[in-house]
């Protein structure tokens, strides 16, 4: 259901209220604990881009907690890289540390225990003699603030990587504690929505032009601070094809992917997934997610036999060259998904509005001019599908010089090292009007009753809870019901 916007506004306001009461009387505790709240509640309403008030509780009572970590002496062949994500196979972890690694560095990877993936990758990694892991134990987070701080300070590594959540309060508190003879580096992962993070760090380093000029406009970073280096994706070629729930050698099929939220707030990606199936009945359709939502539900009553939501999948290589073509999300476009595709020579199609440029591929292309599947209306971007499905010779020509729009590892080795001795790229970054302000609206229509419980129950904060108890209750009773359903 529908939830008016301003009751996300007041929950901020009235939260920030007692954020604030808690940090005056300096609670420690209480104050990390509602900054890790507050970040998690703009990231995921995407009402602003950053808070400078929120930055500067972060700093100033890590400080109170912690003090000043001076690196002294810092050691020019070690680098830690700091990884709150803790995924195998997803994001960009493993090309940078890769890279690092390569470049023949000494990397101690920081991981919390309770990570999702941090067995698996300490395993993927036990081979590499260049590469160590430092583990923080699932102890309260103030302790794990203190082991964090100490575990810097004993390796003093000239350089510092930061590639974390956006809510990370506790991590990146700390590491804005730590000064001296160290460059720390925040790899901006999601340019396009609200992060903490620029108290605890030197430099910014972006993927694309976008990104830069949100970084300069709307989080007010310093330009001179900003460094862009385009990523590719981490191959997993060396998983095999694992089928898909009908016969592939029988039936075709068109891939795609992504957060169902990407697809909420408009009809048009239902619309186009309806056309193709009902148009070429010998396509099958898979989407590939974690979760679920009313426009999936609807597609698979719809295409019962046709249409198929899966799972994130581990052989995304071998799928994106089995499948057909891979079409990207709307109204919320996915930059990775489009990156593997390309990179595995599959076909895409992109649908975007024209006035909103992050949700454009052409945004982090290597050759924005030379992109020939972005359509900016729906009717544009059908034509098409009908061309591929319709016309052999086109399909193939389309398949020519796909991977050239996205960066090599050796090319992505050379500049990330450029980072570390220079602080810059070959990449020059653009200054150029934005505006953010239609892409943040998609969240204002989309925003629901449910989003809003489950950002309040999802905190585990014992404040919050005490402040919502209904939502509280309402949310354990369904939680317990689907446990029972199980």
């Amino acid at each position: 259901m529908k939830f008016p916007y301003v009751f996300y506004k007041k929950e901020f306001k009235n939260r920030m209220r007692e954020l604030e009461n808690a940090f005056q009387k300096g609670d420690v505790l209480k104050t990390v604990c509602y900054l890790k709240y507050l970040s998690n509640f703009c990231y995921s309403i995407n009402c602003k881009l950053t808070d400078d008030r929120l930055e500067e509780i972060t700093k100033e009572i890590s400080l109170k907690y912690l003090g000043h970590t001076t690196i002294e002496t810092s050691h020019k062949d070690k680098i830690i890289f700091y990884d709150n994500f803790g995924l195998a196979n997803r994001g960009l972890a493993n090309i940078y540390v890769k890279a690092l690694e390569k470049m023949g560095y000494k990397i101690v990877w920081i991981l919390y225990a309770y990570a999702p993936d941090v067995n698996e990758i300490q395993e993927m990694y036990k081979e590499k003699e260049n590469i160590s892991f430092r583990i923080i134990p699932q102890k309260p987070i103030l302790e794990r603030m203190k082991i964090l701080r100490d575990i810097i300070k004993e390796v003093s590594p000239q350089n510092l990587f930061v590639y974390t959540q956006p809510n990370d309060a506790d991590g990146v508190g700390t590491i804005s504690t730590i000064e001296g003879k160290i460059s720390r580096y925040l790899i901006d992962l999601t340019d396009h929505a609200f992060w903490l993070g620029k108290c605890a760090v030197d430099w910014v380093i972006g993927f694309r032009n976008y990104g830069y000029n949100v970084a300069v406009q709307y989080r007010k970073i310093s330009s001179d601070k900003i460094i862009i280096l385009p990523y590719y994706p981490d191959s997993r070629s060396e998983k095999p094809f694992n089928g898909m729930p009908f016969d592939t050698e029988q039936y075709e099929f068109v891939f795609s992917g992504g957060s169902p939220y990407k697809i909420e707030g408009d009809t048009a990606y239902k619309e186009i997934v309806e056309y193709l199936l009902k148009k070429y009945t010998f396509i099958r359709f898979v989407y590939a997610c974690y979760g679920t939502n009313q426009t999936l539900e609807e597609l698979k009553e719809e295409f019962p036999d046709r249409f198929f939501k899966i799972d994130e999948r581990n052989d995304l290589d071998e799928v994106l060259k089995h499948a057909k073509f891979y079409l990207s999300t709307y109204p919320i476009g996915g930059g990775l998904m489009i990156q593997y595709a390309l990179q595995n020579e599959c076909i895409t199609l992109s649908l975007c509005d024209e006035d909103c440029v992050i949700s454009d591929p052409k945004s982090f292309m290597l050759y924005p001019e030379k992109v020939n599947f972005v359509y900016y209306n729906k009717a544009d971007l059908l034509a098409e599908i009908d061309h591929l499905m319709c016309d052999e010779k086109h399909y193939v020509n389309s398949k020519s010089n796909i991977k050239q729009q996205v960066i090599s590892e050796d090319d992505f080795i050379t500049q990330l090292g450029y980072i570390l001795n220079k602080k810059k790229t070959r990449f020059s970054p653009t200054l150029q009007q934005i505006k953010m302000e239609p892409f943040m609206e998609i969240y204002k229509k989309n925003a629901t009753y449910e989003q809003y419980c489950k950002i309040i129950f999802e905190s585990r904060n014992k404040w919050i809870y005490k402040k919502h108890p209904i939502i509280v209750r309402k949310m354990k009773n369904e939680a317990l019901r689907t446990r029972k359903a199980n």
